[in-house]
């Protein structure tokens, strides 16, 4: 959790998912939540991304019907590792899961819509405050 409040600039007294630590605490025992972290061999105690993975039940089908998918709960990687590949490296990592969701804002985090888009993610909702969901499906 220190790495995301870095990350997103928390201090981790706030109630927001990146920095409270009842949020984390509720998503990881889910069966199949787990915490992906990316380090540099150079210092393999220090990581430099992260991502969250959490079972989801989506209210509305996605658009291949299907109900459930692996959501990416949250996702960081620190400003001066941004471009670096990091996490595509991460998402490879899961070659067994064939769906992975992600929802992002991509008013307030460009980037990561542009990565998210350049890579073949497609949206599949758009919520009244800005943020979408995107899927991401391998055949």
């Amino acid at each position: 959790m220190a790495l995301s409040n870095l990350i997103f600039d928390v201090d981790g007294s706030t109630d927001v998912k990146h920095g409270s630590l009842s949020y984390w605490r509720n998503h990881l025992p889910r069966p199949r939540s787990f915490i992906v972290y990316l380090a540099p061999a150079s210092n393999p105690s220090e990581p430099v991304a992260f991502l969250f993975i959490i079972p989801r039940l989506h209210n509305l089908p996605l658009r291949n019907g299907a109900t459930d998918s692996v959501h990416i709960w949250l996702a960081g990687v620190l400003p001066e590792w941004r471009a670096a590949g990091c996490l595509a490296r991460m998402v490879r990592e899961f070659d067994d899961i064939h769906m992975l969701t992600v929802c992002t804002f991509p008013a307030r985090f460009p980037a990561m819509w542009n990565w998210l888009t350049r890579r073949g993610w497609t949206q599949e909702q758009e919520f009244p405050d800005g943020k979408l969901k995107v899927l991401f499906s391998k055949p």
